[in-house]
């Protein structure tokens, strides 16, 4: 009967505000820099530290990021330009690991709910797993990392072996490094 009053109402509205768990979701831009590979500044966790931050205007650090990992992936030696476009998607992936690792670097992992006294992960934590997950299957398919690179070479290897083997290496030279085939 007190929240009909005005006094009661200001009470259930300040108490209700005390225990309002934020949707955090919507603070951090995640989901629509996946969808459209643009993040507004104002939606930045950051914006008010950030020397860039410049209302109406996307994210110039992460576009910086992805540039700087496409870069440095196409300038492997064995990664050709038809690769870029998978190359690209993985610069995406890793800028928006970066974005959620911001945003829990400001606001955290757990979410600490007062009301129903229980902690829960953030939503954003499903994405960020599903994101590095993607990004390990895509550096396995471009052969970045340890394990990538041993198959690759162990494929090279094998390649090797079966040309000799079917006798189309007609000069009989021996490849460098691949004279422990012939044992």
């Amino acid at each position: 009967m007190a929240a009909k009053t005005e006094v009661g109402k200001a009470r259930q509205k300040e108490a209700l505000m005390e225990n309002r768990v934020d949707a955090p979701n919507l603070k951090h831009g995640v989901p629509g820099f996946l969808q459209s590979g643009l993040h507004p500044c104002t939606k930045c966790v950051k914006q008010k530290s950030c020397d860039r931050f410049e209302k109406g205007s996307d994210c110039s650090y992460l576009a910086e990021f992805q540039k700087n990992v496409e870069d440095r992936i196409m300038d492997l030696d064995y990664i050709e330009e038809q690769d870029r476009m998978m190359v690209q998607v993985l610069s995406k992936d890793m800028a928006g690991i970066a974005l959620c690792e911001m945003y829990f670097s400001v606001e955290g992992m757990i979410i600490h709910d007062r009301r129903k006294k229980q902690l829960s992960a953030q939503p954003l934590v499903g994405t960020y797993n599903e994101l590095k997950r993607s990004v390990r299957e895509t550096m396995k398919s471009l052969g970045i990392g340890p394990t990538a690179r041993a198959r690759l070479k162990m494929e090279q290897v094998n390649v090797v072996k079966q040309i000799q083997e079917m006798g189309l290496d007609d000069d009989k030279t021996v490849t460098e490094g691949t004279e422990f085939l012939d044992d």
